[in-house]
């Protein structure tokens, strides 16, 4: 008797084409189908055993194996077959699935590529599913809790069933394809109807009422019952109770359409899986709807599947946990007597897994320190987008922020995108202020998200001194990966007082703050712990460093200021000059058609300096018995300025500067008198290198006349008490009615610093149109000075 099993399951089968490994259909046998020769075995002794019957059972051994002609030894261990080629075989199992023979009372585990015979059964237990291809490539699918009885070809059987692949369905679903129509029909045997179809696809079913349903899709099918048919058509169904006659065929409900537009893409974040929404929008006949997702297009290795009543305000299945790797879903609606419709298109989903080397995976998107670097499996076949913009893959982020990569399938114009969040977040710095003689030592730390030292530079990584703090650049690398510098403390409240901030990019990470003359820091945001291993000893806290000032000093004539042009560096402390700038003529020095200046500049906060000076030509002063002669008349200057610094940043500076001349009567006409000169100064630094250039505008009040002049200087510190430097300068004069002097200078020249003291010397040269007349031929300027009347400061 049949084994049964109470049946509440679905079936169903897809139509595709037969695929066979490289053994042929009939070199495929079960353990059932063969016989193993045992010690003693002949052919007669085996035709006796498997087939009763010496004579017949020999002759079907010889045609089943190739034995060679008798007689012949048997090997022990031989295996040989014993059945011919199967009717069908087990193309797919999802376990479990169960496999009877013909006559047989036992139920054995099926399994694939297992051969079918006349009257073998098969039956798929609860959550099963399994695939039965026959000879002709007929194929028919069994969803869980159906059984099956193979008829297969039967020469001299005259039932319409019993024809080639034919089968009885005693319960459960069958989805019946055919590679190709037939010239006879596909039979299906059933408790209350039999059909024979000529269709490449119909749906049959029995029930736990034994009622059967038939759903054509293609071509027609002849349903009988009781001694009467009923032709069904393509798209229509009937439904046949036992002991009835066959229903009249009525329509089947349409396909569903899938709800909005497709996200072929989806990526794993962590190994829970992907929770993926089918939705789809209502068919008019439907009483429910049966929504599948399979791993494969024939739908044989299903995941999920769910019915769905209908009438809901939202139509949709959630299919849960999906691990990586290629799905397809598609939707069916039944009506109220149990007709399946015909299914949606396919849709396919994707499943990737996104990978990070840097970084945290969690449900809400990827999180990482400094940078995120992030991979996805399959990403050939992707285009990618990063804040809107096309990216490649590997996709590396830096910038700190929340950012959004979004996966496109390449192709798919229509598809959504798969959005993927992306946070990078500054890296831990730990920040130490170590007191010092007259500084504090700054020693600097940076951890990944596990805790791990990393090891710079890092680009991103600034140091900024606040309220009047003073921080060295750049940040040397020690052995043990710390990084290392120096903070000058400022001013607040009345007390010197170290205040550093840490910077990654333009995020704040910590700040550090400590008293002069402390032990430990006086607060720290955020705080963290303390490092107790003993300072490397360092040099003294602010190194002596030469004025990095003008080389080339004032034209001779007075046409810009009785002190040199300024610069983009500020003094570092209070600079005492006194310079010397004789005419080198080809007769020797000339003293008396020179410059000697006393200037004074220095820094009374962080931001500004003011400075004064005092020019004189000293003329017929040095002609000795009093009588001029040739030589001009000694004449006088004096200038007051001011510079103030607009920005913070420690390698690039601008600053706006403003100067006040007064030129005396003893200068040319075209030089005497006030002249007030705004100017742009920007300067840079860059290890050993310094850059500066001046951009200044003079007027004179109450006269239409202005001065343009420009400044390029450049300095070389091979160490920081020596400077190298060289500049050219040119200067344009004019009225409305006509053009004044145009004149560029060049030069070259080094400053000196020791103990407080400096002493510089330049040699500059005047050309241009008017080069002679404004800056002179050869001139040389020799200056002293002393900057020790308060501490430096850094610049």
């Amino acid at each position: 008797m049949l084994r049964s099993s109470s049946v509440r399951g679905l079936a169903t089968v897809l139509a595709l084409v037969w695929f066979l490994p490289a053994p042929s259909w009939a070199q495929q046998v079960a353990d059932d189908d063969v016989y193993v020769v045992q010690p003693g075995d002949t052919c007669g002794s085996v035709a006796r055993k498997v087939f009763g019957d010496v004579t017949v059972g020999s002759a079907k051994l010889h045609a089943l194996n190739k034995m060679g002609p008798p007689p012949h030894e048997l090997k022990p261990g031989t295996v040989l077959r014993i059945k011919g080629d199967p009717d069908a075989r087990l193309t797919f199992v999802k376990p479990e699935v169960n496999a009877k023979r013909a006559g047989k009372v036992e139920w054995r585990q099926a399994n694939t590529g297992q051969g079918l015979w006349r009257l073998d059964s098969v039956n798929t237990l609860r959550e099963a599913g399994a695939e039965v291809t026959f000879k002709d490539l007929t194929r028919l699918q069994m969803n869980e809790n159906a059984l099956v009885v193979i008829y297969g070809q039967a020469p001299k059987a005259t039932d319409a069933v019993m024809k080639s692949g034919a089968v009885e369905l005693l319960q459960g679903e069958l989805n019946v394809s055919l590679a190709e129509l037939r010239g006879e029909p596909v039979g299906v045997q059933m408790p209350a109807a039999s059909v024979a179809a000529r269709s490449k696809e119909l749906l049959v079913g029995v029930d736990a009422q034994q009622t059967s349903r038939v759903s054509v899709y293609d071509g027609q099918a002849e349903v009988r019952a009781q001694g009467q048919s009923v032709q069904v058509p393509r798209d229509h169904g009937t439904r046949v109770e036992k002991g009835k006659v066959p229903e009249k065929p009525r329509p089947l409900p349409k396909a569903p359409a899938w709800a909005g537009p497709a996200r072929p893409v989806r990526v794993l974040l962590d190994e829970k899986g992907v929770d993926e929404e089918l939705a789809w929008a209502p068919v008019k006949e439907a009483a429910s709807y049966r929504v599948e997702l399979a791993r494969d297009e024939r739908f044989n290795d299903r995941v999920h599947g769910e019915t769905v009543p209908a009438g809901q305000e939202s139509l949709k299945s959630v299919a849960r946990a999906l691990a990586p790797g290629r799905y397809f879903a598609r939707v069916r609606a039944v009506d109220a007597s149990g007709l399946v419709g015909r299914v949606s298109a396919v849709r396919q989903v994707e499943v990737l897994r996104v990978k990070s080397e840097r970084g945290v995976v969690g449900p809400q998107g990827l999180r990482g320190a400094m940078r995120l670097d992030v991979s996805v499996d399959g990403a050939e076949s992707l285009d990618f987008r990063l804040d809107g913009a096309p990216t490649t893959h590997p996709v590396r982020v830096e910038a700190v922020g929340t950012h959004t990569l979004e996966l496109l399938p390449r192709g798919v114009p229509d598809a959504l995108p798969e959005k993927l969040t992306l946070t990078v977040v500054p890296p831990r710095v730990d920040v130490d202020l170590e007191p010092m003689a007259s500084s504090f030592r700054v020693k600097v730390q940076v951890f990944d998200e596990q805790g791990r030292l990393l090891e710079g530079p890092f680009a991103a990584l600034k140091l900024r001194g606040l309220h009047g703090t003073q921080v060295e650049e750049p940040l040397r690398r020690q052995s043990d990966g710390a990084l290392l510098t120096r903070a000058v403390p400022g001013m607040r409240d009345g007390e010197r007082v170290a205040s550093v901030e840490a910077l990654w990019g333009d995020t704040r990470v910590q700040q550090v703050n400590a008293q002069a003359n402390a032990q430990a820091p006086l607060s720290r945001e955020p705080a963290v712990s303390g490092v107790e291993e003993e300072p490397e000893p360092l040099e003294a806290s602010v190194e002596e460093e030469a004025a990095l000032m003008s080389m080339l000093g004032a034209p001779s004539g007075g046409m810009v200021e009785a002190a040199p042009l300024p610069t983009g560096f500020l003094p570092r402390a209070w600079l005492f000059e006194l310079r010397a700038q004789p005419e080198l003529e080809s007769a020797g020095v000339d003293l008396a058609r020179g410059r000697t200046t006393l200037a004074v500049e220095g820094r009374v906060s962080e931001r500004v300096a003011l400075g004064t000076a005092l020019a004189m030509r000293p003329g017929a002063l040095l002609s000795g018995d009093g009588v001029a002669g040739e030589l001009p008349a000694t004449a006088l200057s004096a200038s007051l300025s001011a510079r103030v610094r607009l920005t913070d940043h420690p390698a690039f500076r601008v600053l706006l500067s403003f100067d006040g001349t007064l030129v005396g009567s003893g200068f040319d006409e075209e030089a005497r008198g006030l002249r007030l000169r705004p100017a742009l100064l920007a300067g840079s630094r860059w290890g050993q290198w310094a850059f500066s250039t001046s951009q200044g505008y003079a007027l004179r009040p109450g006269e239409a006349r202005a001065s343009w002049d420009s400044a390029y200087q450049a300095w070389f510190l091979p160490i920081p008490r020596l400077a190298l430097g060289a500049e050219i300068d040119a200067l344009v004069d004019a009225t409305p009615r006509e053009p004044g002097p145009f004149a560029f200078a060049a030069g070259v020249g080094a400053r000196l610093m020791f103990s407080g003291f400096e002493l510089g010397t330049s040699v500059r040269r005047g050309f241009g149109p008017d080069g002679a007349r404004v800056w002179g031929g050869w001139s040389g300027q020799v200056t002293l000075g002393w900057s020790g009347l308060r501490p430096a400061r850094r610049q």
